[in-house]
């Protein structure tokens, strides 16, 4: 008798949750499309909130000194264009330069393509063939048209570079770049100067009882110290890439070095991408200055290898200190969040990955999860 009370409950139950997971794959799938839609306003936002994180100590510091807030996050922010302008026009004859090399390059990759293909085309050689099968099989009606000239050459005609669509492309870009440039330095102005006023917004709305307020305080404790150190290792790794790579640039005698190594040390930040362009890119104009491409696959290895070991040296040792993820779970991360949102989704994936860790290591439900992210 009570087991047939029971067995209704229990189909309750499996009916329920049989219904959940199609509405929680649905749910997951529009929450993918409405954050690629909003790219626009969720990438700058999350950036800003990342870059305060990383600034926020700075902010503290001179709190202690009597220097009020607003006036500190001013100070902060200023800083940090003024750096970004110096930097610019420190490098602006190196950056013409190496604008300049470009389309020499190309020209030169062009030419040295042009020397080394057959007299003979892949088309023509298919052609020939087909009319010595032709010959073969009796079909000479086909071959006598075809050398009297009645079947017709095919020829196939390269699409010319539209260099003005090129220029304008790219000034459209670079407007963009700027105007998020611009967006991302007012939020943080404006998340620094509100000190700790969000955080206590939260932790008032976390919950009505002592023992929710103190879990959001712990997971909020916990985002704040993972990210820091985190930073802390990409500001290492991309001062020790920069740095490196200008060295070993300028004793290969590669022209410009120094912006070889600023630009190696800012694209050190986007995991995969990032070193792939310098590798590239330092092979090409390499190939070009020194005229042989021994020369410019040397300097393109010496990048790699350079890369290579922040990456899987000294990274991953200073990362294990600063979190305690696994491998996979990041580069899954990497896979999706650089699809959703191109390079700014590698830079932001791993501190995104980290927050849900740390939220799911303190919220029993989501333990599940945090043990698939853990090491």
């Amino acid at each position: 008798m009570s087991e047939d009370l029971a067995s209704p409950e229990v189909s309750n139950k499996d009916n329920s949750t049989g219904r959940s997971i199609p509405l929680l794959v649905i749910a997951v799938i529009v929450a993918i499309y409405f954050l690629e839609w909003a790219q626009a306003v969720f990438a700058p936002l999350i950036l800003a909130v990342l870059l305060s994180y990383a600034l926020y100590p700075v902010v503290s510091a001179l709190r202690r000194l009597y220097v009020p807030r607003p006036i500190g996050a001013t100070l902060i922010v200023s800083l940090f264009i003024a750096l970004t302008a110096l930097t610019g026009m420190t490098l602006q004859n190196q950056a013409l330069d190496l604008l300049d090399a470009i389309p020499r390059a190309l020209e030169k990759i062009n030419g040295h393509t042009n020397s080394i293909e057959s007299e003979e085309s892949v088309l023509e050689r298919v052609q020939r063939t087909s009319l010595e099968i032709d010959r073969a099989t009796g079909n000479r009606d086909v071959a006598e048209d075809a050398q009297e000239g009645s079947i017709p050459r095919i020829v196939i005609q390269e699409k010319r570079f539209d260099l003005r669509g090129f220029i304008l492309g790219g000034s459209m870009s670079g407007l963009v770049l700027l105007s998020q440039y611009i967006t991302v330095l007012l939020l943080v102005l404006f998340i620094l100067s509100s000190g700790n006023l969000y955080k206590i917004k939260i932790v008032k709305i976390s919950g009505d009882t002592l023992s929710k307020k103190k879990i959001t305080v712990n997971i909020l404790d916990d985002i704040n110290t993972q990210l820091r150190r985190f930073f802390f290792v990409m500001l290492i790794g991309a001062v020790f890439v920069g740095v490196v790579t200008a060295v070993a640039f300028w004793w290969m005698g590669v022209e410009n070095a120094t912006l070889w190594g600023a630009i190696a040390g800012v694209l050190s930040v986007v995991p995969y991408l990032g070193p792939a362009i310098v590798f590239v890119a330092s092979g090409l104009v390499a190939f070009v200055q020194f005229g042989t491409l021994a020369m410019g696959l040397s300097v393109a290895v010496v990048s790699l290898v350079i890369t290579s070991v922040q990456g899987n040296l000294l990274t991953p040792l200073m990362t294990s200190r600063a979190s305690n993820m696994n491998a996979v779970g990041v580069f899954i991360s990497l896979l999706f969040w650089g699809w959703l949102w191109g390079p700014i989704g590698l830079i932001v994936a791993t501190p995104i990955l980290m927050i849900i860790k740390s939220v799911s290591d303190y919220i029993e439900s989501l333990n599940a999860i945090g043990e698939l992210l853990g090491d």
